[in-house]
């Protein structure tokens, strides 16, 4: 049979799925003739494979039938046991009923979006948005609307107005997604007056908030640098919720991809209790549990200090090369082309002069060997043709320098 011939059978959401603009991409991420700015990849030269081999190693020695066995949906005791402990000085009070393991934070955003969107429900993303969060969201047919960024984070107005045409449409509006730290593609951060202010908000029309947090330990403050404490200013949503009058509106997103290593697949979910229930039974469909092996491992990594005492090398290692993308950026462009100066995380977001298709500007940077990701694929408008986003995460400083200059010698 040939592909045609199987449109019958697919589910309406099959039908609503599309290609990830990203994933797409991943065939050059490994290809040593191209100059990769498209996925948000660590680079490896992050990873602590020494320590996780021995970490490794000896869960297998000593731990070898129960690490490599089932286990619990809601993960191992003891990894959310340590979350439940550690959390805290982050987002407020933890129980441990609120705890989620994930397959990665991507597979916890998907559990999220699955238990609480119904098709025709209304989403509020910024724009531009993470892409991954938009497949979810379309993937179970719910209306994705807009809401413009500022330098400080979602322009609060935009998004007042935005919730009165919804309810005035008639329309169920559920939830607000957002990216506080160091947004992805953006690169923005929400200040502590909007994060309390969504807050509010969201407790006035009655909307839960997915707050997705995987860039928050990755800052370039130099004041801050050296602590592997966050400061104040990246504390997140969440945070303002459980101390203040708590409202239980915010599911939080955490993952150790970024700063430990993206190959274990570990993330988790902070929800309330009855959501996480929920969370619990899509997830037992989806996978029956986590690799334990992988959550044992994350386990020891943190128990042993091997996450935070790295993450002063790991914020320095990534400030140095987005001070190579900016500053090639920066006696290279062109006039009309403009870029966001990111405090963290790991990406910087340009936009070209408004006559420019960056979909097109990428035809000719592959033939050059360098790629990127144009920015109309982060737009729930359609917007954003004339905008890329570019990762410093995964090339050496020299590759930077060098696929900035090709880029900006195509334009």
């Amino acid at each position: 049979m040939e592909e045609n011939d199987y449109q019958a059978y697919f589910s309406s959401a099959a039908r609503l799925m599309r290609p990830n603009a990203i994933r797409a991409l991943s065939k050059y991420v490994n290809r040593t003739d191209v100059i990769s700015f498209a996925g948000g990849y660590p680079s490896a030269e992050t990873f602590p494979i020494d320590e996780i081999g021995e970490i490794t190693a000896r869960l297998i020695r000593d731990h070898g039938p129960s690490v490599l066995q089932y286990g619990l949906t809601r993960g191992t005791e003891e990894f959310r046991q340590y979350l439940k402990e550690s959390l805290p000085a982050i987002l407020g009070p933890v129980e441990i009923d609120q705890l989620q393991i994930t397959t990665g934070s991507q597979q916890g955003l998907d559990t999220v979006c699955r238990i609480l969107i119904d098709p025709g429900d209304v989403a509020f993303l910024e724009l531009p948005s993470y892409i991954g969060a938009m497949s979810c969201i379309n993937n179970l047919g719910a209306e994705m609307v807009g809401v413009r960024l500022q330098e400080d984070g979602i322009d609060m107005d935009h998004l007042r107005e935005q919730i009165v045409e919804t309810k005035r449409a008639g329309k169920r509006a559920k939830l607000i997604y957002t990216v506080p730290n160091f947004q992805n593609p953006a690169g923005v951060t929400m200040s502590i007056a909007k994060r309390q202010e969504l807050l509010k908000i969201a407790s006035e029309n009655d909307l839960l908030i997915i707050e997705d947090d995987p860039y928050g330990d990755i800052h370039f403050y130099e004041e801050h640098i050296n602590n592997p404490d966050r400061p104040p200013e990246l504390l997140p949503i969440r945070y303002y919720d459980e101390t203040g009058d708590k409202t239980g509106r915010v599911i939080y997103l955490g993952s150790f991809s970024k700063v430990l290593v993206p190959g274990i697949r570990t993330g988790f979910v902070v929800a309330p209790a009855a959501l996480a229930r929920k969370l619990e039974y899509a997830k037992e469909a989806a996978d029956v549990c986590c690799s334990i092996l992988d959550q044992s491992i994350a386990n020891a990594a943190c128990r042993q200090g091997l996450v935070r005492d790295r993450l002063p090398k790991i914020r320095k290692f990534y400030r140095n090369r987005c001070n190579a993308m900016l500053d090639t950026l920066g006696e290279n462009a062109t006039p009309k082309t403009h870029w966001i100066k990111p405090d963290g995380g790991l990406f910087v977001w340009v936009e070209l002069d408004k006559q420019i298709d960056a979909a097109d500007l990428l035809k000719q940077t592959v033939e050059n060997g360098v790629v990127f990701v144009p920015g109309q694929p982060f737009f729930v408008n359609g917007e954003g043709a004339n905008t890329l986003r570019l990762a410093f995460s995964k090339e050496t400083p020299e590759n930077i320098v060098e696929g900035v200059r090709r880029i900006c010698q195509s334009l």
